[in-house]
């Protein structure tokens, strides 16, 4: 149901806003995802659009499923024919239906994470790139990554014969990387037509959150899918552009408005998220980059922001969790209704060892969560990809010998030179009878495995236990995992319908696991999007923020610009109550030294805050 009497002036005129391209800009707080999610059903329910034709991309799957919940109250059960992705994920939905023009064997597909993906073009390297060529491992995944985002694969360079080599990789191995998932469905719409016509006659409305942080690949794939309606809606706030060294900028704005020049701007100003005095905090914080852009909002005055400032990295540490055990037990306040935000993940520890010290739960943002990153569930979780895709060498590689079966030698061969399994016998056989007989009984686990690759995931994975025999030694162990971990694991995978598409999460960071109610420790840019009850910011210093490479940065305007709109974002986050703490001394380089407070906090009023 969608009541419009519900919403603001603003808010209307945007949700009602006729056809055409339409820039939203939404301040923290401003009731994007209300604004988006009223527009999509406002289109259904008083427009008559077939909600199968319309499409709504976000950046993160937080985001994309809040969307999908404000749809289902709106729309009922039209809600789930409307196509909600992130970007990658669309990607890959692309890339598995079109699967065999873009060269692959099968829609069954693995997906590399980022060290996968560095340790492969890094093998590549050594055999394809001439000596002269040779540079720093990340420096050339990311020209590989441009030549194929650019689509410029025809080079002739060793970097060229590099990328295409890596491509054909992937290819033969039924894989796909993050790259890949935006490279391969920009391929497929520039050069060939009838995918990019299907797809347009698809989609009649395209709508993007976020727009601030779109790069260049990702706009080309808005101005392709949008090119034939040019209903694009896109809600963004270029105050809070924190990805340029991904290449997002102004100039997405700029761009848009060239492309699709009948273009019109509605601006979403108000703020039902912060009390009064938050607001005036962040509107003195990110009045520079806001574009002389004000957020005004009706809710109470409210408590004014804390200042905390401590001795050292410890002292501030102890001094947060202090105000967060108060917090809980004295006003009674959810934990998870709590954030401790900072700059860099190398402040995350020792805030993590006082919270600890205060005996108070706490989850860590930013980091895969513990239970997918050990040793063991990753081994499982390679059986479980082999199972969905034989031609896995990686995965192979990684489980040839575990649980031991005599091929501990064969192991280290296949990290220089991997094999398909179906020509692990014959690697084994410099090894003797006996590896090969075992080569031969693990093709088969796979293959047996492979069968039942249909199977829901729980059952995939109690079918992987097993079948290879990886459960009776954790049974035998009774370590954390055997006693909790594979029954949390197997939880987890029951609420899975899509595991090639879990799978990738995983591989992301993006997959995770409920648990009891904890303070979220996240960094800043983990945190953009999200909003709690009260909000700490940590290391609020010259050096950490604005961070140290900033302030030597040879186009040092550019780089405060975005440290500053970091600190805009941060302190946007609070709903009641907003503490701002720095050190008088930090160790850096293993070496305690005196630190400054924040051009960022030292430019506040005086009147608005009040000292701990």
């Amino acid at each position: 149901m969608l009541d419009l009497s519900l919403l603001t002036a603003q808010q209307r005129q945007a949700v009602t806003a006729p056809d055409g391209p339409l820039v939203i800009l939404a301040g923290p707080g401003s009731g994007k995802t209300t604004v988006l999610a009223g527009r999509i059903a406002s289109l259904v329910l008083l427009r008559g659009v077939s909600p199968s034709t319309i499409l709504a991309l976000t950046f993160t799957r937080a985001a994309a499923g809040q969307l999908r919940h404000r749809l289902a109250g709106m729309l009922a059960s039209q809600a789930a024919e409307v196509d909600v992705f992130t970007f990658h994920g669309l990607g890959l939905r692309m890339v598995r239906l079109w699967a065999e023009q873009l060269g692959y064997a099968t829609d069954r597909l693995t997906v590399y994470g980022e060290h996968e993906q560095r340790e492969e073009i890094k093998r590549l390297s050594a055999e394809l790139l001439p000596a002269a060529e040779l540079h720093q491992p990340d420096d050339v995944v990311r020209a590989v990554d441009q030549l194929r985002l650019e689509g410029e694969l025809g080079s002739i360079d060793g970097l060229g014969a590099l990328t295409a080599e890596y491509e054909a990789v992937l290819r033969r191995r039924a894989a796909l990387d993050f790259t890949a998932m935006l490279a391969l469905p920009l391929r497929l719409l520039e050069k060939n037509q009838r995918a990019l016509q299907l797809y347009q006659d698809a989609y009649r409305h395209v709508l993007a959150d976020e727009f601030q942080d779109v790069t260049h690949p990702q706009y080309r794939l808005l101005r392709q899918l949008a090119g034939l309606h040019r209903n694009l809606t896109v809600v963004g706030d270029p105050a809070q552009m924190l990805y340029s060294w991904r290449g997002a900028g102004p100039w997405v704005l700029d761009a848009l408005r060239t492309d699709f020049s009948e273009t019109r701007t509605l601006t979403l100003d108000e703020n039902f998220r912060s009390t009064r005095r938050i607001v005036a905090i962040g509107n003195a914080v990110g009045q520079e980059v806001a574009g002389g852009r004000m957020l005004r909002t009706a809710n109470p005055e409210g408590c004014a922001p804390v200042v905390l400032c401590a001795d050292d990295e410890r002292a501030e540490a102890d001094l947060i969790a202090g105000h967060v055990r108060r917090l809980i037990q004295r006003d009674g306040l959810p934990p998870e209704q709590i954030a401790v935000l900072y700059r860099t993940n190398d402040q995350v520890d020792e805030l993590a060892l006082g919270l600890r010290r205060a005996g108070i739960a706490y989850e860590v943002r930013g980091k895969r969560p513990d239970l997918l990153a050990r040793k063991e569930v990753q081994d499982l979780l390679a059986y479980v990809r082999l199972a969905l895709n034989p031609g896995d060498v990686l995965a192979l590689t990684r489980i040839v010998n575990v649980p031991p079966r005599g091929l501990a030698r064969l192991e280290g061969q296949l990290r220089s030179e991997p094999v398909a399994i179906e020509e692990l016998p014959a690697a084994a056989q410099p090894l003797g009878p006996r590896a090969v007989a075992s080569a031969q009984r693990l093709v088969q686990v796979i293959a047996d495995l492979h069968g039942q690759a249909a199977c829901r995931p729980a059952e995939l994975l109690d079918a992987v236990l097993a079948g290879t025999g990886y459960g009776e030694g954790l049974d035998g162990r009774g370590d954390e995992l055997a006693a909790h971990g594979l029954v949390r694991l197997r939880r987890l995978l029951e609420d899975v319908d899509d595991l090639v598409t879990w799978l990738a999460e995983v591989q992301s960071g993006d997959a995770g696991l409920s648990g009891s109610p904890s303070v979220v420790l996240s960094t800043i840019h983990q945190a953009k999007g999200c909003e709690w009850r009260v909000v700490f910011i940590a290391g609020l210093e010259e050096g950490l923020l604005p961070h140290g490479r900033a302030l030597l940065d040879p186009d040092q305007d550019k780089a405060l610009a975005e440290e500053q709109r970091l600190a805009y974002v941060a302190v946007t986050r609070a709903r009641e109550q907003l503490f701002l703490s720095y050190c008088r001394r930090r160790t850096s380089a293993g070496e305690l030294a005196d630190r400054r407070p924040s051009r960022f906090l030292r430019r506040l009023p005086g009147a608005l805050l009040r000292a701990a």
